[in-house]
């Protein structure tokens, strides 16, 4: 919606969230579009939280913004980070007040900019649809309820519960599968296939269909520090930054390899091997088999494998779920043998 006021309004209209673009600010001989050089004005927005009370905070956001970037501005006003955090794509909504007065469905285009989005159709106030996002291992995801069962957000981020077990964060504990937890925005939990009752990851190829490559990429994709490396012809997922407790451990993370197959995923993943020196307060490392050497740097074998009544499946098991399979070892949680 465009106003009509004179170029010594044009300021006063940047500090009032209730008019529209002025006329002046566009180039009718460049077919509409707006005037380079006010591309970097400053504009004045309204935020407020969706589906509470009126109450709007004011932000500044510049013309050339996108409606992404409107979005974070929108959300850091109103004291409260999208989830999950940059540069992942927000799980929560965004509204916005239409030309019409009436709030817009979820804004899907986050990429058009503020300057043809108020033009075209929306006003200057915005609105912030928070959702309750958790995160279970590497993936973040809408929880069902503030009160689900382990059981019913397990199978909200499409995991199976007879194969899955919920853990806090570095516990050796499970939730108990069918009691409800009281869960927070923000909240994390790691899921084990471990023969309880851990993780499958929302891949961008169905599961079975992946490469290691692309499992590699999505443990990268998720903030993990995961390479793929070669010695005399195997293939090994290297993963660094595992974090371990201390005691019994002494150190606060490790590095682990992981032997790949040349048929994998049809040929699963399985024991694992981690990086020396590596001490344990029992005087030994438990469960240790052979030591391997790569390069300068020593590797012992562990022998941990899945549960005889849950193995690999690669319809559903991937490199993620593994490395959280391998974590328990470490915790002391899930299978033993």
């Amino acid at each position: 919606m465009l106003d009509k006021l004179n170029n010594n309004t044009i300021d006063i209209w940047l500090e009032d969230a209730a008019h529209g673009l002025p006329q002046e600010l566009f180039d009718e001989a460049m077919g509409g579009d707006i005037k380079k050089e006010n591309l970097n004005r400053n504009v004045i927005l309204t935020a407020r939280v969706w589906g509470k009370d009126e109450t709007e905070v004011k932000f500044r956001a510049k013309l050339k913004d996108t409606l992404r970037e409107v979005f974070h501005r929108a959300a850091k006003a109103l004291g409260e980070k999208l989830l999950p955090p940059e540069p992942a794509e927000p799980l929560d909504l965004l509204h916005a007040k239409t030309h019409e007065g009436e709030w817009s469905r979820a804004i899907r285009d986050l990429d058009q900019p503020l300057w043809l989005a108020l033009r075209e159709k929306y006003a200057r106030q915005f609105a912030v649809d928070y959702k309750l996002i958790v995160k279970i291992n590497a993936i973040w995801g809408k929880a069902p309820s503030p009160t689900p069962t382990p059981r019913q957000l397990l199978a909200a981020f499409g995991m199976d519960a007879n194969e899955f077990t919920l853990y806090p964060v570095a516990s050796s504990e499970p939730y108990p599968v069918d009691t409800s937890i009281k869960i927070q925005r923000g909240d994390q939990f790691e899921a084990q296939k471990d023969g309880k009752y851990g993780d499958r990851v929302r891949g961008t190829k169905p599961r079975g269909s992946q490469t290691i490559e692309d499992d590699i990429s999505a443990v990268q994709e998720a903030g993990g520090n995961a390479r793929l490396l070669s010695h005399n012809g195997q293939r090994f997922a290297h993963i660094g930054d595992i974090a371990i407790p201390t005691p019994p451990w002494d150190r606060q993370s490790t590095e682990i390899l992981i032997a790949v197959s040349d048929t994998y995923p049809t040929a699963g993943l399985d024991a694992f091997y981690v990086k020396l020196p590596i001490g344990h307060s029992s005087g030994d490392v438990p469960k240790k088999q052979n030591e391997i050497q790569i390069g300068d740097t020593s590797w012992l074998l562990i022998s941990w494998h899945y549960h005889e009544s849950r193995p690999w499946n690669s319809m559903q098991d991937d490199l993620v779920t593994h490395i959280e399979h391998c974590r328990g070892f470490f915790l002391t949680r899930g299978v033993r043998s």
